[in-house]
């Protein structure tokens, strides 16, 4: 251990329990793509921070990979074959998706007539079934959600390789980089204020 100390709260992101200016730098990841009123969260960060101070926040790319074709197309799709236990397990065997967690799924379908709209679609082929809200952000989006800062920073990292069918899992660690700089899954926002 470092023998440094902390204070760990519970707060509700869109109503900081901090004073105004009292941060160097704020870190989410993964988190404001799940919040109902991101403008109040990303005010309430510029708020926390002090003048200089920086803001990292990783949010859903809506232009990415996994959005575009591994959620609206394949796991639209793939919704047919959850209907039976022959069907969760081929899709387990084509995704190495969980057992487990395919179950969930076809239960979460069953419970809403077998048909998701988008954007509940969206929700359950995030964080798993009976995810209440994600929100996918696109880069033009996620920098005006950030206008209020004074240097604003996008960058994509992360491709779903079990989402692209056959060579996903043969791609070079170099070309899988460069794809997810342009069609990566978690946006990064790098804010100074």
């Amino acid at each position: 251990m470092s023998g440094l100390r902390g204070d760990f709260r519970v707060s509700d992101a869109e109503k900081l329990d901090f004073a105004d200016e009292s941060f160097d730098l704020v870190y989410s990841h993964g988190v404001l793509h799940h919040t109902p009123d991101i403008d109040a969260a990303v005010t309430e960060i510029h708020r926390v921070l002090k003048p200089g101070g920086r803001a990292m926040v990783m949010l859903y790319h809506r232009g990415s990979y996994n959005y575009r074709i591994g959620i609206r197309v394949l796991r639209r799709a793939g919704a047919g074959l959850l209907k039976s236990e022959s069907g969760i397990r081929l899709v387990h065997r084509l995704t190495g998706e969980p057992i487990d967690s395919l179950r969930e799924h076809a239960a979460s379908l069953r419970k809403a007539n077998e048909d998701f709209s988008a954007a509940e679609l969206l929700n359950q082929s995030t964080d798993g079934a009976g995810n209440p809200l994600a929100v996918v952000y696109s880069r033009r989006e996620a920098r005006d959600l950030f206008k209020q800062f004074r240097e604003v920073e996008l960058r994509a990292y992360f491709l779903n390789k079990r989402f692209i069918p056959v060579v996903g899992n043969l791609l070079p660690r170099a070309i899988e980089s460069a794809l997810a700089s342009r069609w990566g899954w978690h946006l990064w926002i790098y804010a100074t204020k």
